[in-house]
């Protein structure tokens, strides 16, 4: 179905596929973090997503290769490409991590960390469909929506991990929550970093 695309059509559309699988993703780790019960068959099913997102981001540059004038700048669509590549990959590293630090029991700081992230994913959806139709205030309106969520995750690891030491009775699993709290945060870091990119993208073309 992808390369019987036209040309022009071909790198937006893969690109907003690539965050259907990153909504898709989030949505796993939001099931995930309900209980943990069941953490290996998740991280397995994660490991097939970014799987998926390797193929398209191979894909869109297969594609760059044989096209002489994208709809774009390479470096940009690259940029894109990578960015959202990177939001996949620290989704699944987290989802990996409750498996290898042996996390059983979830906690109210997983799941609202899960649903700010099932926010911008959803957003960062919508930013890319914006951007086949060229509708930048769009863009710019979701960039800032991501930036105040990536805020409210600042403010729930400082939170969370305020919350640890209050009372550190097992301090082997406040060391993995700690770690989990922060990487958790550093993927709203990747959401955000993608939106500065795309927005100066938008710049060139408003």
């Amino acid at each position: 179905m992808l390369f019987n695309r036209s040309k022009d059509r071909f790198f937006y559309q893969t690109l907003t596929e690539i965050t259907l699988n990153i909504v898709e993703a989030v949505k796993l780790f939001r099931e995930n973090v309900e209980t943990l019960q069941e953490k290996e068959q998740y991280a397995n099913k994660m490991k097939e997503l970014e799987s998926k997102g390797d193929d398209y981001t191979h894909l869109i540059l297969q594609e760059l290769d044989q096209t002489f004038v994208p709809p774009m700048d390479r470096e940009d669509i690259m940029a894109l490409a990578s960015h959202l590549d990177d939001v996949l990959d620290e989704v699944e590293s987290c989802t990996a991590r409750f498996v290898y630090c042996r996390i059983d029991q979830t906690t109210p700081y997983l799941i609202q960390f899960a649903d700010n992230l099932g926010k911008c994913a959803n957003l960062l959806h919508q930013a890319f469909v914006a951007l086949e139709k060229k509708e930048f205030r769009t863009i710019r309106k979701i960039s800032i929506e991501i930036n105040e969520l990536e805020n409210e995750a600042d403010r729930l690891m400082r939170e969370s991990v305020y919350t640890l030491f209050e009372e550190p009775v097992d301090m082997l699993n406040l060391i993995k929550m700690k770690e989990i709290y922060e990487r958790l945060e550093g993927v709203t870091d990747t959401f955000e970093d993608l939106m500065d990119v795309m927005e100066s993208v938008v710049m060139k073309y408003a």
